[in-house]
């Protein structure tokens, strides 16, 4: 790995079973979630965030060229279409190495259905955003204007009935999957 921190917050996430990928470089980080997706089969929809990062990273383009359907926030079919979407692919703010856990934030080009909705979620995390601790990961949020949500993802949605049966994706995602981006 990276760094101590990217091993910790790997470590962590797969305990929250996350499946981890990476670090890769950001040459490979498009492709590799191409074959993420490609997994879901070709003409798969995917949700994806409209996120600067991951057009500078090639993503939606190799998306595009394996076939993907692709809708962002921006389309006026959003809300009709995104609990079609088989995948959603989300850039983080950040990730907490203490406790395996994203940190999305919500606003124009981040919808927080992208990351929630789909059976399948792709977190794009770049290395350097993964903090320590928690508190580290408050401090970061409230250097700039508070976004208008931010959610905490600690991997797959899972629920208990009251015979404590921990049933799998009820609540959102039943898969998460984390790619992590080596800073250049």
């Amino acid at each position: 790995m990276v760094s101590a921190r990217a091993d910790d917050y790997a470590r962590a996430a797969t305990e929250n079973a996350c499946t981890v990928h990476g670090p890769v470089d950001a040459a490979s980080a498009a492709a590799v979630v191409a074959a993420l997706v490609g997994d879901a089969g070709r003409g798969v929809l995917v949700a994806i965030d409209d996120e600067a990062w991951l057009h500078e990273l090639g993503v939606p383009g190799a998306l595009a060229a394996a076939g993907a359907e692709l809708l962002a926030p921006p389309d006026p079919s959003w809300r009709a279409r995104i609990a079609d979407a088989a995948v959603g692919i989300t850039a983080a703010t950040g990730a907490v190495a203490e406790f395996g856990v994203l940190v999305l934030t919500a606003g124009a080009g981040r919808a927080r259905t992208t990351s929630l909705v789909p059976p399948r979620h792709i977190c794009v995390v770049p290395v350097d955003r993964i903090v320590a601790t928690l508190t580290d990961a408050f401090a970061t949020l409230i250097r700039d204007d508070l976004p208008s949500a931010v959610t905490f993802i600690g991997g797959p949605s899972r629920t208990g009935d009251l015979e404590m049966i921990v049933t799998m994706g009820v609540h959102g995602p039943i898969a998460v999957d984390v790619v992590l981006v080596a800073a250049p």
